[in-house]
């Protein structure tokens, strides 16, 4: 694994001038917007990287607000998606800082659809992947505290002074995909859960923060409701889930762009 990550490592390190003081991993959201502001992008595709496993995705490194970032565009339909080395390489070359971005549905009877939810905390009903106990052998994981306190907080005051208004809640991973029952949405929310989706920012979290010592600031789009009401139900077509969803993009590249140039 060292020689891989060396020879991985010396090829990134061959293409960037700048190393990059945070990354953001994108993981079924676009951000466009942001993206397109990225000065002197330099794009470097998984499958190019010597030695690099057998992994789809791609680095896109450049500068926002005067700041080195790299995204990670992670293809997230692809079988067994999540993965860990491209993380593990942003650590080698001295990446100390992640933003972690996806999708949920709001089991909160105060959400609603296109709310921009920071992770507090999370719950896992997932049992323990396999690559995850392959990748960390038996050791023991403290995660207790696993979200950045001071990243959160810089992120809540930016919202405050940008008049954007957020959600702070608790993130639920369920083990399937599909569309959860009211019986279901009702059970996570009456065990403190504010949105439920998979468990790919709680996998990332876990090996970051806790095996890495990266801090991590993590958020959720809402991109739908659990638990409906008739107004909501009849708003929830394909043109009103878009024009909120593009919304929500906005409100945040406009965060994130302010985290940037603060953090």
């Amino acid at each position: 694994m060292s020689m891989i990550i060396e020879k991985s490592k010396k090829y990134i390190q061959s293409k960037i001038k700048e190393l990059p003081v945070l990354g953001i991993i994108l993981l079924g959201v676009k951000l466009d917007k942001l993206i397109q502001e990225m000065e002197n992008t330099i794009c470097i595709y998984y499958e190019e990287i010597p030695l690099f496993p057998n992994l789809y995705g791609k680095f896109l490194f450049g500068k926002i607000e005067g700041k080195n970032i790299v995204f990670l565009i992670e293809n997230f339909f692809e079988k067994n998606a999540i993965n860990y080395f491209p993380m593990i390489l942003c650590k080698n070359i001295g990446l100390e800082k992640f933003i972690l971005i996806n999708e949920s549905i709001g089991v909160n009877p105060n959400y609603k659809i296109g709310d921009i939810m920071f992770i507090k905390d999370h719950i896992n009903f997932f049992p323990e992947e396999k690559n995850i106990k392959n990748f960390l052998g038996n050791r023991l994981i403290d995660i207790t505290d696993p979200y950045d306190k001071n990243m959160l907080d810089l992120a809540e005051e930016i919202a405050m002074n940008q008049n954007i208004i957020i959600q702070k809640g608790i993130y639920v991973a369920f083990p399937y995909s599909n569309y959860k029952t009211y019986s279901e949405c009702a059970m996570i929310r009456s065990v403190g859960g504010d949105c439920v989706g998979m468990e790919d920012i709680i996998t990332y979290v876990m090996i970051a923060n806790r095996y890495m010592n990266i801090r991590v600031f993590s958020v959720s789009i809402i991109n739908m409701m659990g638990i409906y009401d008739d107004h909501i139900e009849k708003e929830n077509t394909k043109v009103y889930l878009f024009k909120e969803f593009e919304n929500s993009i906005s409100l945040l590249t406009i965060i994130i762009k302010e985290f940037i140039k603060c953090g």
